[in-house]
């Protein structure tokens, strides 16, 4: 997916960013001592607020202020930007003349892409003088969509960026990426939020829901609120709470399996987060199944997971966990990348789990 969610909370009139304090410190570092980048890469583990940040760093260096000085004076330390903000509110929305979002357009795409096309829209985006403000920004959520002739289009404008243009990449994955992109930009490594900064994130985006659920999911979510996000919208979380009470069960129930799967791991771009989501949650079941096998000190499960980690744990040797583990993050990889039914593979994993069937 790409990295959307809401790492951002509002206090006093104004919106800031929800850690990331040494990605935030470069940025405004850099513009501030008249050095910065023309592209920047922001890695680190999907959901946890990449993209959001970025959208945050292209809101502020968009922000109409009377005085220039108070946007990039040297006493300037985040991206705290006012609600009111003309600028502030037309990137958030799209509608900025001078800022360029792209990513992934579901309609009649079954890959996910993001294409050619849209990358090739940059240039004459980016070549353009800014309308309203010192710069044209572009965000790319995220680079991991873009296949290699993306790439390669996307090289030629890194290699001769127009003036006063910034570019934002995200990157989940940044070790799959040319060699030649992240030269050309300046790479950051964004971390994982801690709890209670997750839960905050959660709070603001529902905050009528339910404080256990808060919880849970940002329990699951390992500290990417944008991850516990995608889980929750798309039913992944509440599927996965259905597959974890079905592995418990002492005799594969076939037909509810194959039920569920059909839900959790449905296709096309529609079904995509719900197919990811049930990726992440199988791979941290089989890793906290492995490490409990083995008597290490693993993540705290979440308590409907305990009798699913259990069973697991009695099936099998911390040995067949750790290779069954591996197998599946592999093949559930070349399945989404070949784009074969993944119900049915998600079906396969859960029977092989079931009937004793790990070699």
């Amino acid at each position: 997916m790409g990295d959307a969610d809401n790492n951002h909370e509002k206090i006093a009139g104004s919106t800031t960013v929800v850690g990331h304090s040494d990605f935030v410190e470069s940025f405004v570092t850099s513009m501030t001592r008249g050095r910065m980048h023309h592209a920047w890469l922001l890695t680190g583990p999907s959901g946890i607020g990449k993209a959001t940040v970025a959208r945050f760093a292209a809101a502020w260096l968009l922000s109409e202020r009377a005085n220039a000085k108070d946007l990039f004076g040297a006493e300037v330390a985040d991206f705290s930007v006012s609600l009111d903000n003309p600028a502030f509110k037309l990137v958030f929305n799209g509608a900025h003349p001078d800022y360029l979002a792209i990513a992934p357009v579901l309609d009649d795409n079954r890959s996910g892409q993001i294409k050619i096309d849209q990358i090739r829209a940059m240039v004459p985006f980016m070549a353009h003088k800014p309308a309203r403000g010192r710069f044209r920004v572009a965000v790319i959520d995220s680079m991991d969509e873009v296949n290699r002739n993306g790439a390669n289009a996307m090289l030629k404008l890194l290699e001769e960026p127009p003036e006063n243009s910034i570019i934002l990449l995200i990157s989940s994955c940044p070790g799959q990426l040319p060699p030649t992109i992240r030269s050309r930009c300046r790479v950051v490594r964004l971390s994982a939020l801690d709890a209670r900064s997750c839960q905050d994130v959660l709070t603001k985006k529902w905050p009528d829901a339910d404080v256990k659920q808060i919880d849970l999911l940002s329990q699951l979510c390992a500290g990417a609120p944008g991850r516990a996000i995608s889980l929750a919208d798309s039913g992944a979380a509440d599927c996965y709470q259905v597959a974890c009470s079905l592995l418990a069960q002492s005799k594969p129930d076939v037909s509810a399996m194959a039920s569920l799967t059909g839900k959790w791991g449905r296709g096309a771009a529609a079904g995509r987060l719900s197919r990811e989501g049930a990726a992440f949650c199988l791979d941290r079941l089989l890793r906290l199944a492995a490490l409990t096998a083995c008597g290490r000190n693993a993540s705290v499960p979440c308590d409907f997971e305990v009798p699913a980690i259990r069973v697991l744990c009695d099936r099998y040797s911390s040995t067949q966990l750790a290779v069954f583990h591996g197998e599946f993050l592999r093949d559930s990889a070349r399945a989404e990348g070949l784009h074969i039914d993944f119900s049915q593979f998600l079906l396969r994993q859960m029977i092989k789990l079931s009937e004793k069937t790990l070699p």
